[in-house]
C-alpha cells in the first residue's frame, strides 16, 4: 500500500512537471529606442529584469530574413544592398557556422564574432547581424557607454548575459509603406481641421510625465506602464481625434495588423524552436497590442508585461 502511495505521487508530480513544461510564457519588454544622452541609461533596469527572468530565447524588432516583404518595405536603404555587395567576397564555410551554432557566444572567438556578422548579413538577418556587431564592436563586456539604442543595448547584454548564440527577429512590416502615407495624410488632414494641437497637447503630457522618472532613473519602469504605453498608442494608432478622419482610422488599422503579425511571428517561431519562455523586446507603443494578440491567437500562453511581476 505503502509503495502504491509513493508511485502515485510521483505520477502526479510528473504529470504537473510536464504540464508546466508545455506551457509556454513570454515577457513583453517596451524600449523607447533611440534615447538621448542624458537618459542613456534607462534599459539597465529592464536588464536586471530580464536578467532575473531568464528566458530561453529573446525575440527583437527586426524583419525576419525570410519575410521578403518586410525586407523590401524597410531595410532596403543600405542594409541589403550592403549584404548584396559583401556576398561577392564572402565565404560560407558551413562546417564552421554549424560548429559555431553549437556554441555560447562566451566560447567564441573576436575572429568568430565577425564572421557571423559578416554571415548573417549575407543572409538578410538584422536582428544577428546587430548583435555580432555589437560583439565584434565591443566584446563580452559589452559598450563601455550605452551606444543610446535602446533596443540594442538592452538585448545584447542580456543575451551575451545569457551566453546566447542567436536572437530571433519577429517584426512584421508588410505595411509600412501604406502606414507613412496614411500617417501623412492624417497630419494633414488634422492641420487643416485643427485638430493635431490635441496631439501637440497629448505628446507634451507624455513627455512631461516621464521628466520626473527620468530623472531618477526611473524611465525604463515607467516607459512600462500600461498608463505611459496607451499614451504612446494614442500617437501610434491616432486616436487624437475628436471627429472621424478616414486615413487616421485606417492607419491605427495598419498598426494594428501589424501587432497580430508581430504576435504571429513570436508564437510560431516559439513552437518551431520549442522556446517555453522568452522575452520580447520591442517599441513600447506596441507591448499592450502584441499581448492582446498574443492572447486572441495562442490562448495557452502566458503573456506577462512588467507591470505583472
Amino acid at each position: 500500500m505503502r509503495n502504491l502511495l509513493i508511485i502515485i505521487i510521483g505520477l502526479v508530480i510528473v504529470g504537473k512537471l510536464s504540464g508546466y513544461q508545455s506551457e509556454k510564457e513570454v515577457l513583453i519588454i517596451g524600449t523607447m529606442h533611440d534615447v538621448p544622452n542624458i537618459v542613456k541609461h534607462s534599459y539597465k533596469p529592464l536588464l536586471k529584469i530580464g536578467k532575473k527572468y531568464k528566458p530561453e530565447a529573446i525575440y527583437v524588432e527586426r524583419q525576419r530574413p525570410d519575410d521578403s516583404l518586410s525586407l523590401v518595405n524597410y531595410e532596403s536603404k543600405w542594409f541589403l544592398p550592403k549584404g548584396d555587395t559583401l556576398r561577392e567576397a564572402f565565404k560560407v564555410d558551413v562546417n564552421r557556422i554549424q560548429t559555431l551554432q553549437q556554441l555560447g557566444v562566451k566560447e567564441m572567438s573576436p575572429a568568430d564574432y565577425a564572421y557571423l556578422r559578416d554571415y548573417y548579413m549575407v543572409s538578410k538577418d538584422k536582428g544577428n547581424w546587430s548583435y555580432y556587431n555589437y560583439l565584434a564592436n565591443y566584446g563580452l563586456k559589452g559598450s563601455r557607454k550605452p551606444t543610446q539604442e535602446e533596443n540594442g543595448d538592452l538585448t545584447a547584454k542580456l543575451a551575451i548575459h545569457l551566453n546566447m548564440n542567436r536572437v530571433f527577429a519577429m517584426d512584421h512590416q508588410h505595411d509600412m509603406r501604406l502606414y507613412s502615407k496614411l500617417w501623412s495624410d492624417c497630419v494633414k488632414m488634422s492641420k487643416e481641421d485643427g485638430e493635431v494641437d490635441r496631439l501637440v497637447k497629448h505628446n507634451k503630457r507624455t513627455y512631461n510625465k516621464a521628466k520626473l522618472p527620468a530623472i531618477f532613473g526611473r524611465l525604463g519602469k515607467h516607459t512600462n506602464k500600461v498608463k505611459t504605453i496607451k499614451s504612446y498608442e494614442v500617437s501610434n494608432r491616432f486616436t487624437f481625434r475628436e471627429t472621424p478622419c478616414e486615413p487616421c482610422d485606417q492607419a491605427g488599422a495598419v498598426w494594428d495588423r501589424r501587432n497580430a503579425g508581430m504576435a504571429k511571428n513570436i508564437g510560431d517561431q516559439m513552437e518551431e524552436f520549442g522556446h517555453q519562455r522568452a522575452v520580447v523586446v520591442v517599441g513600447a507603443g506596441h507591448v499592450l497590442g502584441i499581448r492582446e494578440q498574443l492572447q486572441k491567437q495562442f490562448p495557452d500562453m502566458i503573456v506577462k508585461i512588467i507591470e505583472d511581476l
